[in-house]
């Protein structure tokens, strides 16, 4: 600052000189005092103008010394957090290094170790897989042509994935409520289809996966226990065309699906059929429901069942086509539970909810329905519905 006040004395002081200096010039060569004093007024003006522009500079010169400073000290800062964030990666990679055992995998450990591997350069896909791709595209999009055409309006296919041996996959439903709104998902490693032509069925068959609602995750029948995706899942289409599908996805078709058993010939099946219907039918209520068609019995459960529910004065509301139907006596009544199958209401397909559909009858009499001899409540051999048994037709 002296140096500064030095300079600023000089600068005074020369000015001075040159304004006097001016003076003298201007006396010395005849001038009059009036035009001496103009001229050395006009140097002190220069002269204020000079130190006020110097100022200004100082100050702006003193204004970015400090925001210098900040900046190096913020930067210093950040340096050191750096260095301080470093220590602590090297001492965590440390410790978990010194917890994965040695026969780990050797890109598990170098990734620990700090070491990242190179990026695999991708070859360019060979014509046979860029017809794969191709394909695998095609068929997702012919999927969901034919379950729009279909009105299975419940599911939303997002992803079918690739083409495989008889299958595709993985897939991603989205499950849709009666208006459209997202309630789950379905996910599976592997979707395949099962047709009749002649019975004009169709199942979607979903293999190795689970559904999604609420958050929870719900592997599908006969998963593994303690896994978390496995199983399958039936969706059964009654009176769907399969022509489409086995035109459009032949690949998703597998010859052992064309002619599924669904009998197993312990039970006479027309009488059950009419058993059961009476049975139903005994109390209408607000409502009840009706077998309208069942195409066997196996393994004590009816296979390929359709079911009516109908209000008291016997309207239809809605029809309910399953795989299975099986029939057990709960605390109090009886319950009917159809799997892996759908309903239709107002000319809407709509999946069941969980792979399942549960009628609860709860002012059933369970000693009628045990007298009846169905399957699921007698064992075939000890029912007069059994196919041991003679089959007494009824003249009415």
């Amino acid at each position: 600052m002296a140096t500064e006040g030095s300079a600023r004395g000089l600068l005074v002081l020369g000015l001075a000189l040159l304004a006097g200096g001016v003076w003298i010039g201007l006396v010395l060569a005849g001038g009059s005092e009036d035009v001496a004093r103009a001229a050395v007024a006009g140097e002190t003006a220069r002269l204020q103008e000079v130190l006020s522009e110097r100022a200004a500079l100082e100050l702006e010169r003193d204004r970015l010394q400090e925001e210098n400073y900040r900046l190096t000290g913020e930067l210093d800062n950040a340096m050191s957090e750096r260095v301080a964030r470093e220590e602590q990666f090297v001492q965590f990679t440390e410790l978990i290094s010194s917890i994965v055992p040695p026969e780990a995998p050797p890109e598990v450990i170098a990734a620990l170790s700090g070491k990242v591997p190179a990026p695999e350069t991708s070859a360019e896909p060979s014509p046979d897989e860029l017809a794969l791709l191709e394909r695998s595209a095609r068929i997702e999009e012919q999927l969901r042509t034919l379950l729009k055409t279909e009105r299975l309006d419940s599911l939303d296919l997002l992803e079918a994935g690739i083409l495989g041996e008889g299958h595709v996959g993985p897939v991603v439903f989205r499950i849709l409520d009666e208006s459209g709104r997202p309630i789950g998902s379905l996910s599976a490693d592997r979707l395949r289809l099962e047709g009749s032509r002649a019975g004009r069925t169709l199942t979607i068959l979903l293999e190795h996966g689970y559904e999604r609602r609420g958050g929870e995750k719900v592997p599908f029948e006969q998963t593994t226990p303690g896994e978390e995706r496995g199983g399958t899942r039936r969706i059964f289409l009654k009176n769907a065309d399969p022509g489409p599908w086995f035109q459009l996805c032949p690949e998703l078709f597998g010859p052992e699906s064309l002619t599924p058993m669904s009998d197993d010939g312990r039970w006479h099946t027309r009488l059950v059929h009419r058993r059961l219907n009476e049975l139903l039918g005994s109390d209408v209520g607000l409502g009840y429901y009706r077998l309208s068609a069942l195409g066997g019995v196996m393994d004590d459960e009816l296979r390929d069942v359709e079911v009516e529910q109908l209000d008291r004065s016997g309207r239809l509301l809605k029809r309910l086509f399953a795989d299975y139907l099986r029939i057990s006596l709960e605390e109090r009544g009886v319950l009917l539970e159809l799997r892996e199958g759908i309903q239709m209401k107002g000319g809407h397909k709509f999946d069941f909810l969980g792979g399942r559909y549960r009628i609860f009858l709860p002012s059933a009499v369970q000693g009628d329905w045990k007298e009846a001899g169905l399957p699921g409540l007698v064992p075939s051999k000890e029912s007069s519905a059994g196919s041991h048994a003679p089959l007494q037709v009824s003249n009415g």
